[in-house]
Protein backbone atom coordinates (compact mmCIF):
# COMPACT_ATOMS: atom_id res chain seq x y z
CA UNK A 1 0.00 0.00 0.00
CA UNK A 2 1.28 3.46 -0.92
CA UNK A 3 1.30 5.86 2.02
CA UNK A 4 3.99 8.38 1.11
CA UNK A 5 3.63 11.42 -1.09
CA UNK A 6 5.72 11.07 -4.23
CA UNK A 7 6.95 14.20 -5.98
CA UNK A 8 7.65 13.88 -9.69
CA UNK A 9 8.75 16.67 -12.02
CA UNK A 10 8.21 17.08 -15.74
CA UNK A 11 10.51 19.76 -17.14
CA UNK A 12 9.12 21.38 -20.26
CA UNK A 13 10.85 23.69 -22.68
CA UNK A 14 10.91 27.41 -22.05
CA UNK A 15 7.95 29.22 -23.63
CA UNK A 16 8.87 30.81 -26.98
CA UNK A 17 10.42 34.24 -26.53
CA UNK A 18 9.42 37.16 -28.74
CA UNK A 19 12.49 38.66 -30.38
CA UNK A 20 12.74 42.43 -30.47
CA UNK A 21 13.13 44.22 -33.81
CA UNK A 22 16.83 44.74 -33.14
CA UNK A 23 17.39 41.04 -32.52
CA UNK A 24 15.55 40.10 -35.70
CA UNK A 25 17.76 42.44 -37.73
CA UNK A 26 20.93 41.09 -36.09
CA UNK A 27 19.93 37.51 -36.79
CA UNK A 28 19.16 38.16 -40.44
CA UNK A 29 22.45 39.95 -41.13
CA UNK A 30 24.92 37.80 -43.09
CA UNK A 31 27.56 36.22 -40.88
CA UNK A 32 25.90 37.34 -37.65
CA UNK A 33 25.60 35.02 -34.69
CA UNK A 34 22.81 34.92 -32.17
CA UNK A 35 23.62 36.66 -28.90
CA UNK A 36 20.86 34.81 -27.08
CA UNK A 37 22.48 31.81 -25.36
CA UNK A 38 20.54 28.68 -24.48
CA UNK A 39 19.13 28.81 -20.95
CA UNK A 40 21.81 27.82 -18.48
CA UNK A 41 19.89 28.34 -15.25
CA UNK A 42 18.50 24.81 -15.15
CA UNK A 43 20.47 21.58 -15.20
CA UNK A 44 18.60 18.27 -15.26
CA UNK A 45 20.29 15.07 -14.07
CA UNK A 46 17.82 12.27 -14.80
CA UNK A 47 20.09 9.58 -13.35
CA UNK A 48 20.21 11.30 -9.95
CA UNK A 49 16.60 12.57 -10.36
CA UNK A 50 17.85 16.03 -9.53
CA UNK A 51 17.45 19.57 -10.88
CA UNK A 52 20.00 22.30 -10.23
CA UNK A 53 19.16 25.99 -10.50
CA UNK A 54 22.02 28.39 -11.06
CA UNK A 55 22.20 32.10 -11.53
CA UNK A 56 22.16 33.28 -15.14
CA UNK A 57 25.16 35.14 -16.52
CA UNK A 58 23.20 38.40 -16.88
CA UNK A 59 22.34 38.35 -13.17
CA UNK A 60 25.95 37.67 -12.17
CA UNK A 61 27.10 40.95 -13.75
CA UNK A 62 24.50 42.96 -11.81
CA UNK A 63 25.36 44.59 -8.54
CA UNK A 64 24.03 42.50 -5.61
CA UNK A 65 21.73 45.37 -4.58
CA UNK A 66 20.09 45.33 -8.05
CA UNK A 67 19.53 41.57 -8.13
CA UNK A 68 16.92 41.28 -5.44
CA UNK A 69 16.16 37.85 -3.99
CA UNK A 70 17.80 35.85 -6.79
CA UNK A 71 19.56 32.54 -6.64
CA UNK A 72 23.11 33.27 -5.50
CA UNK A 73 24.48 29.76 -5.20
CA UNK A 74 23.40 26.66 -7.09
CA UNK A 75 20.31 25.09 -5.52
CA UNK A 76 19.67 21.38 -5.95
CA UNK A 77 16.26 19.73 -5.75
CA UNK A 78 15.73 15.96 -5.71
CA UNK A 79 12.57 14.20 -6.89
CA UNK A 80 11.11 10.71 -6.81
CA UNK A 81 11.01 10.81 -10.62
CA UNK A 82 12.16 13.31 -13.21
CA UNK A 83 10.89 13.64 -16.78
CA UNK A 84 11.89 15.81 -19.72
CA UNK A 85 10.25 16.52 -23.07
CA UNK A 86 12.06 13.42 -24.39
CA UNK A 87 9.99 11.12 -22.16
CA UNK A 88 6.77 9.69 -23.55
CA UNK A 89 3.37 10.07 -21.96
CA UNK A 90 3.42 6.29 -21.48
CA UNK A 91 6.63 6.54 -19.41
CA UNK A 92 5.18 9.33 -17.29
CA UNK A 93 1.86 7.57 -16.71
CA UNK A 94 3.55 4.26 -15.95
CA UNK A 95 5.72 5.85 -13.29
CA UNK A 96 3.11 8.20 -11.81
CA UNK A 97 0.33 5.62 -11.63
CA UNK A 98 2.29 2.46 -10.80
CA UNK A 99 1.64 2.78 -7.05
CA UNK A 100 -1.55 4.84 -7.07
CA UNK A 101 -3.80 2.42 -8.99
CA UNK A 102 -2.87 -0.71 -6.97
CA UNK A 103 -3.40 1.26 -3.74
CA UNK A 104 -6.83 2.41 -4.93
CA UNK A 105 -7.74 -1.18 -5.81
CA UNK A 106 -6.89 -2.12 -2.22
CA UNK A 107 -9.26 0.53 -0.85
CA UNK A 108 -7.02 3.58 -0.36
CA UNK A 109 -7.68 7.02 -1.76
CA UNK A 110 -5.49 8.15 -4.64
CA UNK A 111 -4.59 11.59 -5.92
CA UNK A 112 -2.66 12.82 -8.92
CA UNK A 113 -1.83 16.53 -9.03
CA UNK A 114 -0.35 18.62 -11.83
CA UNK A 115 0.95 22.13 -11.22
CA UNK A 116 2.57 24.69 -13.49
CA UNK A 117 2.25 28.06 -15.11
CA UNK A 118 -0.40 28.41 -17.86
CA UNK A 119 0.72 26.78 -21.08
CA UNK A 120 3.41 24.65 -19.42
CA UNK A 121 1.78 21.37 -20.44
CA UNK A 122 -0.34 20.29 -17.46
CA UNK A 123 -3.36 19.60 -19.70
CA UNK A 124 -1.27 17.48 -22.07
CA UNK A 125 0.21 15.56 -19.13
CA UNK A 126 -3.17 14.99 -17.49
CA UNK A 127 -5.49 14.55 -20.50
CA UNK A 128 -3.25 13.92 -23.52
CA UNK A 129 -4.34 15.29 -26.87
CA UNK A 130 -7.64 14.58 -28.60
CA UNK A 131 -5.73 13.06 -31.50
CA UNK A 132 -3.37 11.08 -29.26
CA UNK A 133 -2.63 7.49 -30.20
CA UNK A 134 -3.34 4.97 -27.40
CA UNK A 135 0.28 5.01 -26.17
CA UNK A 136 0.24 8.80 -25.80
CA UNK A 137 -2.84 9.24 -23.62
CA UNK A 138 -2.73 11.50 -20.58
CA UNK A 139 -2.62 10.40 -16.96
CA UNK A 140 -6.39 10.64 -16.40
CA UNK A 141 -7.46 8.41 -19.33
CA UNK A 142 -4.69 5.95 -18.39
CA UNK A 143 -5.75 5.93 -14.73
CA UNK A 144 -9.39 5.29 -15.64
CA UNK A 145 -8.47 2.52 -18.05
CA UNK A 146 -6.05 0.84 -15.65
CA UNK A 147 -8.46 1.22 -12.72
CA UNK A 148 -11.34 -0.50 -14.51
CA UNK A 149 -9.02 -3.20 -15.86
CA UNK A 150 -7.89 -3.87 -12.28
CA UNK A 151 -11.49 -3.86 -11.03
CA UNK A 152 -12.50 -6.42 -13.66
CA UNK A 153 -9.54 -8.66 -12.76
CA UNK A 154 -10.34 -8.50 -9.03
CA UNK A 155 -14.04 -9.07 -9.68
CA UNK A 156 -13.28 -12.21 -11.73
CA UNK A 157 -10.87 -13.59 -9.11
CA UNK A 158 -12.81 -12.88 -5.93
CA UNK A 159 -16.24 -11.61 -6.87
CA UNK A 160 -15.48 -8.38 -4.99
CA UNK A 161 -17.79 -5.40 -5.43
CA UNK A 162 -16.44 -1.92 -6.06
CA UNK A 163 -17.74 1.60 -5.81
CA UNK A 164 -15.79 4.27 -7.67
CA UNK A 165 -16.01 8.01 -7.05
CA UNK A 166 -13.94 10.38 -9.15
CA UNK A 167 -13.44 14.12 -8.97
CA UNK A 168 -11.42 16.48 -11.15
CA UNK A 169 -10.77 20.00 -9.98
CA UNK A 170 -9.34 22.89 -12.00
CA UNK A 171 -7.75 25.83 -10.21
CA UNK A 172 -6.45 28.96 -11.93
CA UNK A 173 -4.29 30.78 -9.40
CA UNK A 174 -3.15 33.42 -11.90
CA UNK A 175 -6.28 35.49 -11.38
CA UNK A 176 -6.81 37.15 -7.98
CA UNK A 177 -9.90 35.80 -6.25
CA UNK A 178 -10.24 32.95 -8.72
CA UNK A 179 -11.97 29.84 -7.52
CA UNK A 180 -11.85 26.20 -8.43
CA UNK A 181 -14.13 24.57 -10.97
CA UNK A 182 -15.41 21.04 -11.31
CA UNK A 183 -13.96 19.67 -14.54
CA UNK A 184 -16.53 16.85 -14.62
CA UNK A 185 -19.64 19.00 -14.02
CA UNK A 186 -20.85 18.69 -17.61
CA UNK A 187 -20.30 14.92 -17.62
CA UNK A 188 -22.15 13.85 -14.46
CA UNK A 189 -24.67 11.04 -14.98
CA UNK A 190 -25.83 10.52 -11.41
CA UNK A 191 -25.02 6.79 -11.52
Amino acid sequence: MCSAVKVMLRVSDDPPRQASTGEQQDQSAPGSTSTTPAPTYLTVDKKKRQVTLTETQSNVTMAPSERGPMVSAPKMFAFDALFTTEDSQQDICGTALSEVIPAVLEGSDGCLLSLGYPGAGQSRTMFGKVTSPPGDLGAIPCAISWLYKGINEKRQKSGARFSVRVSALGVNATKPGSSSRDLLAGHATGN
